[in-house]
């Protein structure tokens, strides 16, 4: 009880202030970014009428534009500073929820676009305002808080979102999203408290993006990120459209969106314990091993909706689960002036990766509905070997420095 109070002594007095209106964000955040992942491709299917290989790559067009953000953003947020990089991010968001107001593919792509490159914003400016505002001994439970708000978020607005769809259909959707997003931009604009100077945040010598992905821990966070996020990219655009041919209602479909965030919420809270308690190396491992197993089930049972269901959640799980864990392993491996540049390599990694696994389970999908999900599997059979080689880089003293106190 006495180790209780003080944690929460200590939070109440160094946390509250900063976390509170970042978590209130991404809480928003989640509310419509999630479920609109799961709704978008079916928006495309039923009133644009595109086939799974062209909603697809329209699906892609949007990773594009957040890999271009991505690569700028990160090198911004280490400049222009997080908190004002999430707004603009935010306000990008909000402009984008308009994409289902207007049914027109011109109009569509655009705004997708533009919501792609926002999202790579808002991802940026949040999670490097997190790592630098946070102690670095509290940021996996922290690291965990954040996340878990998005994924309680979409968790909410999931059901919403499917019975609004149900009732009212797509345009009273997306205005919905808009109110949702504009309160966002109101939180952290006004709510969220500018980052305190950090000693070292100006680039030091030629500390490029380029130059930091040349490091040998940098690219193997790379590839960390790149194959787990091949499977999501696959999984975010075929499981819902599986799981809608097989049950025929979209209320299932927001049922599997709920009920994946619900499960997905808890795998990340026990992560960022988990790697605050045992260390960084087995919730990292246990996490891939569990993605793989994810993408086999799914490979086998495509055509049954309990198998689509009960794998698919896994597989969204494990995932993000291993997103939170990215928070910790950055912090490891890269001194925290580096942190917005790191995140915007990592994010364009799974900019990259999205494009990959959505135009390539397109393509696979018009062949066998569970081959995708094969080929993720053994794909990510390499990311055991990636993670024992960060991890021995990391204790051979080739990480991050230790960090300066915000």
């Amino acid at each position: 009880m006495d180790a209780l109070r003080r944690r929460w002594l200590y939070f109440t007095r160094h946390d509250v202030g900063w976390i509170l209106p970042l978590l209130l964000i991404q809480l928003l955040n989640g509310a419509w970014i999630l479920p609109q992942m799961s709704f978008f491709p079916i928006y495309l299917e039923e009133q644009l009428h595109y086939s799974p290989l062209t909603l697809s790559i329209v699906v892609a067009t949007g990773q594009a534009a957040g890999l271009l953000a991505a690569l700028y953003g990160g090198r911004l947020s280490d400049t222009l500073g997080s908190k004002r990089v999430l707004v603009i991010g935010l306000s990008g968001g909000a402009l984008a929820s308009l994409v289902f107001v207007a049914p027109i593919p011109v109009v569509v792509a655009v705004l997708w676009m533009v919501g792609g490159a926002a999202g790579s914003l808002q991802t940026l400016g949040g999670s490097s305002y997190l790592t630098r505002m946070a102690d670095p001994q509290r940021l996996g439970l922290l690291s965990a808080l954040y996340a878990l708000s998005m994924t309680l978020g979409g968790a909410a607005g999931s059901p919403l979102a499917g019975q609004v769809l149900d009732a009212s259909g797509f345009r009273l959707y997306g205005l919905i999203g808009l109110v949702v997003i504009v309160a966002a931009v109101v939180v952290a604009a006004m709510l969220l408290p500018a980052q305190q100077p950090v000693s070292d945040a100006q680039p030091q010598g030629r500390g490029t993006t380029l130059a930091l992905a040349r490091r040998p821990v940098v690219q193997l966070l790379m590839g960390l990120r790149f194959l787990p996020t091949v499977f999501y990219g696959m999984a975010t655009v075929l499981a819902p459209l599986m799981i809608n041919e097989l049950a025929g209602a979209k209320a299932t479909v927001a049922l599997y969106g709920a009920a994946s965030l619900v499960i997905a919420s808890a795998a990340q809270l026990l992560a960022g314990r988990a790697a605050d308690r045992y260390g960084h190396r087995w919730p990292t491992l246990i996490g891939y091993a569990t993605l793989i197993a994810a993408s086999l089930g799914l490979a086998i049972f495509a055509r049954q909706l309990w198998g689509v269901f009960f794998f698919g959640i896994l597989g969204i799980a494990a995932a993000w689960a291993l997103a939170t864990l990215f928070f910790v392993l950055v912090s490891d491996g890269v001194p925290r002036a580096e942190h917005g540049r790191a995140f915007g390599l990592l994010h364009a990694t799974w900019s990259i990766a999205m494009i990959s696994g959505a135009v390539l389970g397109g393509a696979l999908t018009r062949t066998a509905p569970g081959l995708p999900f094969l080929v993720a599997g053994l794909l990510n059979g390499l990311s055991i070997v990636l993670a024992l080689a960060f991890f021995t880089q990391i204790g051979r003293g080739r990480g991050a420095p230790a960090a300066t106190a915000c």
